[in-house]
């Protein structure tokens, strides 16, 4: 009976269509591992964002209670004017939940989409001291934990920093936040859609780093020869590694199960099969209307098979969620 059955299956829906109705396999959770590093947990912490406190209040939604993220991702520019009335403005959202979130602050030293205008180069010339200052006031003030992605995709061309200002620029913000002796871990954040895939020249040092960090997007991220290197690099030099940033880029929540095995099931097997990995932050938006409209329909909360299979992924104890303040 078993048997015929399946043969009416195949029969009736093909078997394209029959083997897209079925999971891909999640592989197993390989056992954390523990670098002492800046903020470093034991297990996964689930985050999301991006600077939009709708997104992230609908992801908390989707997720529901007791699986609320623990990462806020939100963005400044260093050579934003009113830097300290920025910070305490998006410091009211990050604290308006009943949770404990830890903000995961995207920190730019450029003009977003215009890499003529990046100022790393102004940073290490001191033209900017009066902005670190500030910052490093703000998160003396702010008094919590803080995830900072200095740089963040420092290879990226669309940012356009030098290497070796880019280096510079960001051991004289490190010194100026060790110096305070707050609690921030500095993030050091790689693109792969950046052109140049060599890391290392844009590397400050492991004294002036707490974690690495990779975006991932596309499905070939998950594969790609450049993520490998990254990851294998990051276990030689003993770094916690986090997703800075991720969405299901044109495969969207919109296809339920074909959605879950082409994009969804290869992120959480990239976390399950890197032990190192210690954070993600998802951004659960819908990027129609956006600047980015092909990228797809990323909000869980509009497909209910993407979303009940992700909540049962992040149920698992690896995975650290909110905690009530």
């Amino acid at each position: 009976m078993k048997h015929r059955l399946i043969l009416f299956i195949l029969s009736t829906f093909g078997i394209a269509g029959w083997l897209q109705a079925q999971d891909a396999p999640l592989l197993p959770m390989k056992p954390r591992v523990h670098f002492g590093a800046k903020l470093e947990p034991e297990g996964i912490l689930v985050g999301a964002g991006q600077a939009n406190k709708n997104s992230f209040d609908e992801f908390t939604k989707a997720v529901g209670p007791g699986l609320e993220p623990m990462i806020y991702m939100d963005y400044l520019g260093l050579k934003k004017e009113n830097l300290a009335s920025r910070f305490q403005e998006k410091a009211a959202a990050w604290n308006a939940s009943n949770m404990l979130t830890i903000p995961q602050i995207g920190l730019s030293m450029t003009t977003d989409g215009k890499p003529e205008l990046h100022y790393e180069q102004d940073v290490v010339a001191g033209k900017l001291d009066q902005a670190i200052e500030s910052l490093v006031a703000e998160l003396e003030r702010y008094n919590r934990p803080v995830y900072l992605r200095l740089g963040y995709e420092f290879n990226g061309h669309w940012n356009g920093y030098e290497s070796e200002n880019f280096k510079l620029a960001w051991i004289k913000v490190a010194k100026a936040i060790r110096a305070r002796f707050l609690n921030v871990a500095l993030v050091w954040c790689f693109a792969l859609d950046g052109t140049n895939k060599n890391f290392m020249p844009f590397y400050p040092g492991d004294e002036w780093v707490d974690w690495w960090a990779v975006d991932l997007f596309s499905e070939k991220h998950f594969a790609d020869s450049s993520t490998k290197a990254f990851m294998d690099s990051a276990l030689v030099h003993r770094k916690p590694v986090m997703i800075g940033e991720s969405t299901p880029r044109r495969v969207s929540v919109d296809l339920g199960q074909e959605s879950w095995n082409r994009w969804f099931v290869p992120y959480f097997n990239f976390m399950r099969q890197h032990p190192h990995v210690k954070g993600f932050s998802y951004i659960n938006w819908n990027w129609a209307g956006t600047n980015w409209p092909d990228w797809g329909n990323g909000r869980l909360q509009d497909n209910e098979l993407v979303r009940k299979k992700f909540i049962q992924e992040i149920s698992r104890p690896e995975y650290l969620k909110g905690l009530k303040k």
